[in-house]
């Protein structure tokens, strides 16, 4: 009999055309993927089973024991080396630390191998001794299979120390991917360090019961247990992703960026993203694989922008830790060596600073802007009139002119000191402090030259607000001196607190409010008063109001004008902090 077919051997066959399989995928991938380390290690990983397989398929197929010695011999000496040491380079690959990858260590395995095949050729039961003994007949999913011949063999020592070097060599690689999976777990897939494991294990395991005696040479599984490996790095592979999550320094370039990324493969599935990506979108722990518009659901708006397209920029914002962000995304195409598009790279840079910034650089050159209207165009009339007076006053020495020249200096003053309080009122507040509200309504009203006007302060002096004490003093000083300009006849003014007071909120945010008893400000013109340079005041400079509702924007209140329990005009600050 030239050849015959037994169980062992169509189990082998099916190993060997599976392990193939994954090697031609293995390849493609490292064609269309820029030639990664990784992949070729993964080729010839698969490369050296197929080998391995093939010397049992041969060993099985042929009747002689010469022959099946030599299939025997050429797996062990061109399959089982060559494994080892892919697998060892995969690790290494895989998980970024293949700088002992180098001529050196490739020359070493290559000499090794060439050695090992020399002694095998010249002394074929160099590791073992066999005998040919009959096995069968059996029946196999209903397939009956006749007597035949198998190899008996007798391990000699050199056989045990080659073993013990192939365990050596697949435990270092096995520490150094168990080591990365530990490291990494909370971004690595569950599944696919399961099928890692099982592919590593399964082949270990069975081979290792055989070393110590467990079981019998003749029982020999550890070429089918190679099927195991195949299948989980198969898993691996087309479940999850295995090739497509290639970690090469993801820690350096991902994890340790503090603005989210995600990558996106070439059918818009999540391949990876760093944990600040997670935060922002509050990912689910399977995040893995979700397609792209199911990982930015928060953002649907921005998703749909960059669902189609290769290059794109867009922003979003969201409230993260009680905080307003914002994030400028930058979608860009990733692309292969060969220029085949893999899928798309998203950026998601923090902007919220530089925004607020730029915010703050527009309230800069709104006051320069109000600067030039009051210098240009305020100041010029009075200066005017000062002028024409002064001619006046030298033809005509009346105290007329010099009461209305008296008027028109202290009304440029007046301006000066607008000026100056312009310039304070776009700078943020740095530092605040509890500053007694009573207090500073009491203190502001002697500086705001209010005529016959009166003021009742309504608030226990117990009540402090957490502010800067001059910009508090600013933003009643502006808003009185607004209730005395635009009533002709004299106001009272009051000044309390709005409902929820300290005493029964336990200091939550709160608010005060300004009101007078005057003519009021009509509905209309409510969001005007606020404008700089507005003003129905005949000698008016239009921005009393202004400036306090500035002086409250900087410490983040809010102002509103609205109508009086006495019909003028009410002004309320929300937002403030006040304690008793």
């Amino acid at each position: 009999m030239a050849y015959q077919i037994t169980p062992i051997l169509l189990a082998n066959a099916l190993v060997f055309v599976l392990v193939v399989a994954l090697g031609v995928y293995g390849a493609l991938q490292y064609h269309h993927r820029g030639h990664k380390s990784e992949l070729l290690a993964f080729v010839v990983l698969m490369g050296a089973i197929a080998v391995w397989e093939l010397g049992s398929v041969f060993a099985g197929v042929t009747t002689t024991t010469e022959l099946k010695m030599l299939g025997v011999n050429m797996g062990n000496a061109l399959g089982v080396l060559p494994m080892t040491y892919a697998f060892l380079w995969f690790a290494l690959a895989y998980t970024d630390t293949e700088g002992w990858v180098n001529r050196w260590t490739v020359g070493y395995v290559g000499f090794l191998t060439m050695t090992v095949c020399a002694i095998l050729l010249l002394d074929p039961s160099f590791m073992f001794d066999g005998t040919l003994v009959t096995r069968g007949p059996v029946t196999v999913f209903g397939v009956m299979f006749d007597e035949w011949v198998a190899l008996d063999r007798t391990l000699r020592t050199p056989f045990h120390l080659f073993q013990l070097h192939a365990y050596v060599v697949l435990f270092a690689g096995s520490a150094v991917l168990a080591r990365y999976l530990v490291r990494n777990r909370s971004d690595l897939s569950n599944g696919q360090a399961a099928a890692l494991a099982v592919a590593v294990g399964t082949p270990t395991l069975v081979n290792s019961l055989l070393f110590a005696g467990l079981l019998p040479p003749e029982l020999n599984l550890t070429e089918m247990a190679m099927g195991v490996t195949g299948v989980g790095f198969a898993v691996a592979i087309f479940r999850y992703r295995l090739l497509g999550l290639a970690p090469v320094g993801r820690q350096q370039l991902v994890n340790s960026m503090d603005d989210p990324v995600v990558m996106l493969d070439d059918a818009g599935r999540v391949v990876d993203c760093n944990p600040a990506a997670r935060s922002l979108v509050d990912a689910p722990a399977e995040w893995r694989g979700m397609a792209g518009a199911d990982f930015f659901s928060p953002f649907p708006e921005q998703v749909e922008r960059f669902r189609d397209t290769t290059d794109a920029e867009a922003e979003i914002s969201t409230t993260t830790g009680g905080e307003e962000r914002t994030f400028h995304l930058n979608i860009s195409p990733i692309h292969t060596d060969a220029g085949e598009r893999a899928g798309q790279l998203i950026v998601a840079r923090d902007i919220t600073v530089q925004n607020e910034r730029r915010r703050q650089l527009e309230r800069q050159n709104e006051r320069l802007d109000q600067f030039a209207d009051v210098v240009s165009h305020d100041l010029r009339n009075p200066l005017t009139v000062a002028s024409g007076r002064l001619e006046l006053l030298r033809e005509d020495p009346s105290e007329d002119h010099i009461d209305a020249i008296e008027d028109t200096v202290e009304r440029m003053e007046t301006m000066v000191e607008d000026l100056r309080t312009i310039a304070t009122a776009g700078q943020t507040v740095e530092e605040t402090g509890p500053v007694p509200l009573a207090q500073s309504a009491r203190e502001a009203w002697g500086y705001a030259q209010t005529g016959d006007c009166t003021v009742d302060v309504a608030v226990d002096d117990a009540v402090t607000v957490q502010a800067d004490r001059d910009r508090l003093l600013h933003i009643f000083e502006n808003v009185y001196r607004n209730a005395a300009d635009h009533n002709d006849d004299a106001v009272a003014v009051r000044v309390g607190l709005l409902s929820g007071s300290p005493a029964t909120d336990g200091g939550h945010r709160t608010g005060f409010f300004i009101e007078d008893d005057g003519d009021g400000i009509p509905a209309a013109d409510r969001d005007a008063v606020f404008e700089q340079g507005y003003t129905t005041a005949g000698d008016g400079t239009g921005v009393g109001l202004a400036i306090a509702r500035d002086m409250a924007e900087n410490h983040g209140w809010d102002i509103r004008v609205t109508d009086g329990e006495d019909g003028g005009a009410r002004f309320e600050l929300t937002g403030v902090e006040l304690r008793e």
